[in-house]
């Protein structure tokens, strides 16, 4: 018999710290300690930029790793249901800094989930196509769930 209770919200689920905690705990705890040497990865890196792009390219490293990072946390409260794009519409006041990451394009990898069910929808729809082709592949007879 099927379940006739409705699907939770995912605004109605707190997100959970505790991956957030273990990262930030990581890079900024445990990676500073650890053994590295001067004429390793950091030195590669910044001579290989430097000889592709110029001093412009090494300028343009923090850019690229706070890019990164805004990606992996807006794709992370997109998989829980936030969006802080959604939450600041309507709102008359602009918040300030650091709290006003809502003017600020979404990086997000995939679509806001609003059911704790959903299906992770990838926001490019050629990444999305691919991925539907491989999921159709590996599992001919599965169906797509649709909460819409």
């Amino acid at each position: 018999m099927a379940d006739a209770r409705e699907p939770t919200k995912l605004e109605e689920i707190d997100i959970p710290k505790w991956p957030l905690a273990i990262a930030f705990g990581a890079i900024f705890g445990v990676a500073p300690m650890l053994p590295n040497s001067y004429q390793k990865e950091l030195v590669w890196l910044v001579s290989t930029v430097y000889r592709r792009v110029g001093p412009v390219g090494l300028l343009g490293i923090p850019f690229i790793t706070i890019s990164m990072e805004k990606s992996a946390y807006d794709t992370y409260t997109a998989y829980h249901g936030q969006s802080i794009y959604e939450d600041a519409k309507g709102k008359k006041e602009v918040p300030q800094f650091p709290s006003g990451g809502s003017q600020l394009p979404s990086f997000s990898l995939i679509e806001t989930r609003k059911f704790v069910g959903d299906a992770v929808v990838f926001r490019s729809p050629h990444v999305e196509q691919a991925r539907a082709a491989l999921n159709a592949s590996l599992w001919p007879g599965a169906r797509r769930r649709n909460s819409e």
